[in-house]
């Protein structure tokens, strides 16, 4: 390979890399939405600043700007549901006959 095809590889990678980074939220914006939740939850008055960090975390890694933005907005715990960051809890199973 030569080193200008090496070159050429690393710089598609890097520019897939910083493409993909480009719809992901800032940390300000994490946070946003998180206090928001957690207001809209009301669970604001539980959570520690380990569980705030966690969840900026996962918020960065997981999330889309739209959504977190979404969250940011919502003004109802309603709203916050359509933003689809709440899982439905899932239903117990039955019990297995006897």
């Amino acid at each position: 390979m030569s080193i200008r095809t090496a070159v050429a590889y690393l710089s598609l990678g890097l520019a897939l890399a910083l493409a993909s980074a480009c719809n992901k939220p800032t940390d300000a914006d994490c946070r946003k939405a998180i206090a928001n939740m957690r207001h809209l939850l009301e669970t604001d008055k539980i959570a520690s600043s380990a569980d705030t960090e966690a969840a900026v975390r996962r918020c960065r890694g997981n999330s889309k700007k739209v959504t977190v933005q979404c969250a940011i907005d919502a003004k109802t715990v309603d709203e916050l549901k359509a933003c689809n960051l709440i899982p439905e809890p899932k239903p117990e199973p039955a019990p297995a006959p006897k």
